[in-house]
């Protein structure tokens, strides 16, 4: 498995940990700086990852959800100084409230995750998604760089390719589970900027149930595992490059 986008690029923070990408940073300290507990797991982690994917990429999210808040913040603080294809793509979709709104809704529903991260994580069919999204991305990204088209015009393009990807990926889960399909696709939709919602007409039950009280950190206890994404707006590492 080269790349598992949304899921398996944290599993590349166990064997890169030296990139410059903002995305790798946060979760790396992440990582790190949480309990006691959670260090051995992502210890354990590190050192079974060729074993079990599973493993490696659970322990990965049980300490984001341990802390979204600080993962968010490091995203925040750090992200608009990076030259990073990554980051660069992610600064034009990245909004604080919206990707926590994001996280806290994901982390309420991580059960239906945890319970089908072996298929979530085996899916083939989702390479094609990842294709047509690392393609949208190196256009918007080259576009970027060039410096000649407006920003909201970059962020109306970003938008576009974010969502085509999510629904790509949110159809291809499904078939290993209704919930677990669902749960992603509102997972990604309330990440996004509310502008894109606008625009693409797609929504979130998420943004309903939690958006006015997005700033609310607590998450079920850590031993609820943990699941698989972030906002997609910000994981992708591994199938950028």
């Amino acid at each position: 498995m080269k790349h598992l986008g949304l899921i398996a690029v944290f599993i590349v923070f166990y064997t890169e940990v030296n990139s410059q990408s903002v995305v790798q940073q946060c979760l790396t300290e992440q990582l790190r700086n949480n309990t006691d507990n959670n260090n051995n797991n992502f210890n354990a982690a590190n050192q079974q990852q060729q074993q079990s994917v599973e493993l490696a990429t659970l322990s990965a999210f049980q300490s984001i959800c341990g802390n979204y808040a600080g993962y968010i913040e490091c995203f925040q603080n750090r992200l608009w100084g990076s030259n990073d294809a990554s980051d660069l793509f992610l600064s034009l979709m990245f909004q604080p409230q919206s990707m926590t709104i994001a996280y806290r809704g994901l982390c309420h529903n991580l059960d239906a995750i945890e319970q089908n991260i072996q298929c979530l994580l085996s899916t083939p069919e989702v390479q094609r998604c990842y294709d047509n999204f690392n393609e949208g991305v190196q256009r918007v990204t080259g576009l970027q760089t060039q410096g000649q088209l407006p920003r909201d015009t970059l962020q109306e393009m970003a938008c576009n390719v974010s969502v085509s990807r999510y629904q790509c990926e949110t159809a291809v889960y499904r078939f290993c589970d209704e919930r677990s399909g669902q749960v992603m696709q509102d997972f990604f939709f309330a990440g996004v900027p509310q502008q894109c919602r606008d625009t693409t007409g797609v929504t979130s039950p998420f943004v309903d149930l939690w958006g006015g009280a997005a700033g609310v950190t607590g998450s079920r206890p850590l031993y609820v595992i943990a699941a698989l994404a972030t906002v997609s707006i910000v994981l992708w590492r591994d199938s950028f490059l």
